[in-house]
Order: structure tokens, then C-alpha cells, then sequence
């Protein structure tokens, strides 16, 4: 039996170009000191702010967990403040994060042209896809 997931399961391809594009990933953003995650929470808040752990979970598809994990790193940074507001946990932008959002914001920039030339003409329609299909699998999973 000859297997082709390589090119048609859609886990098995979905997850290697993530470990690609990570790749990419981390290196552009590597002056913000983080993990690109880090900088997309800061851009969300940014956005909108306050938010939740629960709005900032649902806006970027990560785990609650994830997220508290990360803005508790955030916050130990000085980067946000948390505060308590029952059971939920309120999350706003601290004066330090002026800078950090610059260098975030200037990243995401650099990071859009480096896959415009990388990926040219089919990055727009595969992004497309992927925001479609994800809504597509987060309604199954309701």
C-alpha cells in the first residue's frame, strides 16, 4: 500500500507548514525577545483592549490556559496588567508596552513582505482557505 498523506491528509500537510512557516516565524520576530504568540496577544489588545482571557482565547484560537500562561509572562514582564474581575481576568496594555508594540507592529510588517515574496500570487487565496476551513472545524466542534 502506497500512502499519500504527504501531499493530501489535511493534518499531516497543515502541520508541516506550520513548522515551516513557525520557523519563519521566529526568526522575524526574534527582536521582540518572544515567541511570535506573545506578539500577536499584544496586537489583539492593541485592537481591543481590555480584554478577557476567554475574548483573547476565541480571537486568536488558542487553549484559556495557553493564554493565561502567556499573559502571566506578559505581565511579569511589565508588557500588561491583570486584573481580577470575579471569575475572569481582565487583561489591558501597561505603559511599558509602547515599545514592544512598535517593534511587534514592525515585525508583522516585515513578516507580511518576507511571505509575499515567498509564497507570491498564492498566499492570499491559502490564507483565505485556512480562515474558511477553520471556521468550518470550529463549528463541528460546538
Amino acid at each position: 500500500m502506497t500512502h499519500h498523506f504527504t501531499q493530501t491528509c489535511a493534518y499531516f500537510t497543515a502541520a508541516r507548514y506550520m513548522r515551516a512557516v513557525e520557523q519563519l516565524a521566529d526568526q522575524v520576530y526574534a527582536p521582540t525577545g518572544m515567541k511570535p504568540a506573545y506578539a500577536y496577544i499584544m496586537m489583539a489588545l492593541e485592537d481591543t483592549h481590555p480584554q478577557t482571557i476567554m475574548q483573547l482565547s476565541t480571537t486568536l484560537g488558542y487553549e484559556r490556559s495557553s493564554i493565561s500562561r502567556m499573559v502571566k509572562t506578559l505581565a511579569a514582564q511589565q508588557l500588561v496588567t491583570l486584573t481580577a474581575q470575579g471569575r475572569a481576568t481582565s487583561i489591558d496594555l501597561a505603559p511599558a508596552s509602547a515599545a514592544f508594540l512598535k517593534t511587534a507592529n514592525d515585525c508583522l510588517i516585515k513578516f507580511g513582505q518576507r511571505t509575499d515574496d515567498l509564497l507570491g500570487a498564492t498566499k492570499a487565496p491559502m490564507t483565505d482557505l485556512l480562515t474558511e476551513n477553520n471556521l468550518k472545524l470550529r463549528e463541528d466542534f460546538k
